[in-house]
């Protein structure tokens, strides 16, 4: 098993840069699509069962394990969605704004700070301490809120406001 090692180390990595090379010869409009699709189903697919289990007087700790977990997958691929001119000024139903790719370090460390506060809300609902869960579901709000101000209309740092 240890000699196939580097083999599959090597298969993973040409995975990575098949899927980055992909993306990047999509049109434009598609890309935005994707990345328009994935942005929109976090709150449906994940962030919405946490809010609801959280709700709750007894709050379903492994809902906000399994959803924050899933969550932190898709946020993953996210970043990949974001690949150089497929802005507003080639794509004008995108609401990405120039600063993603202007200050690209600082969209990045922020998604990043978005996947580490899931990570953490997951970490806590599997700790069962309720009290820590809420505390963290808090943080990912905040993170949430680091590329744009809140509801689908708003805007921000990094996303235009919906006209």
């Amino acid at each position: 098993m240890l000699r196939h090692l580097p083999a599959l180390a090597l298969g993973g990595a040409l995975l990575v840069i098949a899927s980055h090379v992909s993306i990047a010869q999509s049109p434009p409009a598609q890309v935005v699509k994707e990345r328009q699709d994935a942005m929109e189903s976090l709150w449906p697919k994940y962030y919405r069962d946490i809010s609801t289990a959280l709700k709750n007087d007894n709050p379903d700790l492994g809902v906000v394990a399994t959803r924050s977990a899933l969550a932190v997958e898709e946020l993953r691929k996210i970043s990949q969605l974001f690949p150089p001119g497929s802005g507003r000024d080639v794509v004008p139903d995108s609401r990405a704004k120039p600063e993603i790719w202007t200050q690209r370090a600082e969209f990045e460390a922020t998604l990043k700070a978005l996947i580490d506060a899931t990570a953490a809300l997951g970490d806590a609902a599997k700790s069962g301490n309720t009290e820590k869960v809420k505390a963290e579901w808090q943080e990912a709000a905040k993170a949430c809120a680091g590329c744009h101000g809140g509801p689908k209309k708003a805007g921000g740092k990094f996303r235009f406001e919906e006209g």
